[in-house]
């Protein structure tokens, strides 16, 4: 079993005392039957992996009919090469020479 430690405030520490001690539970058990309680109520909050999180979402893109991956490697090899071009046939300024006097 783990080991939590909560930091309450005063009034919230009285009132979990009390009721462990009225109910005759430790505050521990009370805690527990608490979240459990909570975890009944809110059943979609637990812990879910990220793809479940977002799997309402994968496949729901629509391209627009422009069939963006297929021959991704193709036009990404193909952009690549043409910006490589493109830096060769800029013209480079001739380094600037101190004038010796």
């Amino acid at each position: 079993m783990g080991a939590l430690n909560v930091r309450i405030d005063p009034e919230t520490a009285a009132f979990l005392e009390r009721f462990a001690r009225e109910s005759g539970l430790t505050k521990s058990e009370v805690v527990r039957q608490a979240l459990a309680t909570l975890r009944e109520r809110h059943p979609n909050a637990t812990a879910r992996t990220p793809y479940e999180l977002i799997a309402h979402l994968i496949g729901s893109g629509d391209s627009g009919g422009m069939r963006l991956s297929e021959r991704t490697g193709e036009r990404f090899a193909r952009m690549l090469q043409e910006n490589k071009n493109a830096n060769r046939t800029r013209r480079r300024r001739p380094a600037r020479r101190a004038d010796r006097s």
